[in-house]
């Protein structure tokens, strides 16, 4: 799994993919000495998230101020990679117009491996859609232009 280039900070009230992903990498990089129950992969960074991100921050010798920065995306990132196989990881909800972050690019950048011809700039807007339904449509899926589980997983096929 490629870490993503792109960080945008994330914390109380954040929301959205980014947020997503990261509480899917919380809950993918568990053990068995984690006290944090999993949190719902909702995309809105709540107080369960805070507590999750803070435990999680402690854990790995980090400022423990529940916000994700860089050095907290980059530790979620290499706890989880190194518990999943390093595979690109659905952050968890539908992507759609409107939505940016590190996993918005991630699609953005696998959209143009597949012949589309992006900026991955992270922001998923009516050109990033209209790529989405021509690869869905392509591939035989019902073109939405949102990126949902399906969708993803033919990207990363």
């Amino acid at each position: 799994m490629a870490k993503p280039a792109y960080y945008a900070a994330s914390g109380s009230g954040s929301t959205g993919p980014d947020t997503a992903l990261i509480q899917t990498w919380l809950n993918g990089s568990r053990d068995p000495c984690t006290h944090f129950d999993p949190v719902q992969v909702d995309g809105l960074f709540g107080p369960d998230t805070v507590k999750a991100v803070q435990e999680f921050q402690l854990r790995n010798d980090l400022k423990a101020d529940g916000k994700v920065g860089p050095l907290t995306w980059n530790a979620l990132h290499t706890k989880y990679a190194a518990a999943n196989n390093g595979s690109e990881q659905y952050p968890g909800i539908a992507m759609k117009s409107g939505q940016e972050g590190a996993a918005v690019k991630s699609a953005q950048q696998q959209l143009n491996v597949k012949g589309a011809s992006l900026t991955a700039d992270g922001r998923f807007g009516s050109k990033t859609a209209g790529a989405v339904r021509r690869f869905q449509k392509a591939n035989s899926l019902p073109a939405d232009g949102v990126i949902g589980p399906t969708t993803w997983a033919a990207l990363y096929r």
